[in-house]
């Protein structure tokens, strides 16, 4: 099984980079480097943080092996940088809305509801760098309803632990992060950007819809685009 080394090491090489040229990139030295693409030293969140701001780089392909291809990325890109939040809220409203056509379980609607609500309430924030990735483990826990002693648990650390992690006093390690998206579809570029787009767990929501509905929630975008951008917080069905 590759390992996040591996991808690692197949990236700087598709990229024409030398160990060296790359660890200069990554402000560390050759032998680090090495250490990392062999394994025996294991990626932490800082060097994925780094190759994250690097043009061109996919850190979930690296500790995930995804590609995260969101259908609505390029409208996002055409959207002035100040109605950027409103379109992503507005489609996921749309998602919303849609969750009693596209699912028939109860539970899955409520569970993606909760999803969408927290999201959405956490775009509302202005979250400090520092504890960014700490607010998105504690916007996980409540999605799925969890203290932090079961989320701690399903981590594989201590409560004490993992209450640093969530007030941004520690960094998750690797393995931690590769347990959320695991378990829970959370991947790293979310933890990185906190733009609910690059979230895979909303991706599979609007993947899970049937191919008709899907064309449906194109389409309502596309053609509600213009408006979009221009009116003040328009959504879509009920108000979450």
């Amino acid at each position: 099984m590759r390992n996040t080394g591996d991808r690692l090491k197949e990236c700087r090489i598709m990229k024409g980079l030398s160990r060296g040229e790359m660890s200069e990139m990554l402000n560390v030295s050759t032998d680090y480097l090495a250490r990392l693409e062999t394994g025996t030293q294991p990626v932490t969140y800082r060097i994925i943080e780094k190759v994250a701001k690097l043009e061109g780089w996919n850190s979930d392909y690296i500790l995930h092996g995804i590609d995260n291809n969101n259908p609505f990325s390029e409208l996002h890109t055409l959207c002035p940088d100040f109605r950027k939040k409103v379109f992503i809220r507005n489609l996921l409203c749309l998602f919303d809305s849609m969750l009693q056509f596209g699912y028939k379980k109860e539970r899955v609607v409520a569970y993606y509801h909760r999803m969408i609500l927290e999201i959405v309430n956490g775009m509302e924030l202005d979250v400090p760098d520092n504890v960014r990735t700490g607010y998105t483990l504690t916007e996980i826990r409540r999605i799925h309803d969890m203290n932090k002693k079961d989320m701690a648990n399903v981590l594989g650390i201590s409560e004490r632990s993992y209450c640093t992690l969530e007030n941004g006093l520690s960094r998750p390690d690797v393995k931690t992060l590769q347990i959320v998206y695991d378990m829970y579809g959370f991947n790293v570029q979310y933890f990185l950007t906190r733009n609910p787009l690059d979230c895979e767990a909303v991706n599979n929501i609007y993947r899970c819809f049937d191919e008709p509905l899907r064309d449906f929630i194109m389409r309502r975008i596309r053609d509600d685009y213009d408006e979009i951008i221009i009116m003040k917080g328009r959504t879509y069905g009920r108000d979450i």
